[in-house]
């Protein structure tokens, strides 16, 4: 659904909060040695989202990475969270290997469920960073395809403010002084007018 959509009462937007559905398309196997060198390739570059937060529900097929400015090195979530399920697993005594899991609803049936269901990444985005001031970073990410691999699928949701409220630095922050420069030029702003000043 697009934003402009979803209406409330008075007739308005309720907000700008995406809820997107993507295909990554997998990385055909090839004979090439230098494709065979890189057992990664990049099928959506590296960038960061102009949201609050970016919330990424686990794929069943590992491709998002996630840049550690600290280390200087590309961390793959989805990857980790199979590794966590998988120590979940051998903990319990039960198959590693395995890509469901059963659980038991409130009405006491059991459902299998994949593994992946129960993990989501949650990535701050570049509006995060506008409002602390530079001490959220945004996060700067990417989707790679293994050589070989599977068609990745994502349902990411980008968290935003709803359109016409505008920015009130002061009613937050109390001392404009202290607000910075960004904040200063935030400052009465629209949020869409943000959203748009942002993409530039």
């Amino acid at each position: 659904l697009t934003p402009t959509t979803i209406k409330f009462e008075g007739g308005g937007i309720i907000n700008m909060s995406p809820h997107r559905i993507c295909r990554y398309a997998a990385m055909p196997e090839n004979g090439d040695d230098v494709t065979q060198q890189q057992s990664v390739k990049e099928i959506f570059g590296a960038h960061s989202d102009t949201s609050f937060m970016t919330i990424v529900p686990v794929a069943a097929v590992s491709g998002l990475e996630v840049y550690d400015e600290d280390s200087e090195k590309w961390y793959r979530p989805e990857l980790r969270a199979r590794q966590m399920w998988e120590q979940e697993q051998l903990d319990r005594g039960l198959d590693h290997s395995a890509q469901f899991e059963t659980v038991v609803d409130d009405d006491g049936v059991e459902k299998q469920l994949p593994w992946y269901a129960r993990y989501v990444v949650a990535m701050p985005g570049e509006l995060m960073q506008v409002v602390t001031r530079d001490e959220v970073q945004a996060s700067i990410h990417r989707v790679v395809s293994a050589n070989g691999g599977r068609t990745r699928h994502s349902s990411p949701v980008l968290l935003r403010c709803r359109n016409g409220l505008e920015m009130d630095a002061g009613k937050y922050l109390g001392n404009m002084e202290a607000a910075g420069p960004i904040i200063n030029e935030c400052n009465g702003m629209k949020m869409e007018d943000i959203y748009s000043a942002l993409q530039k």
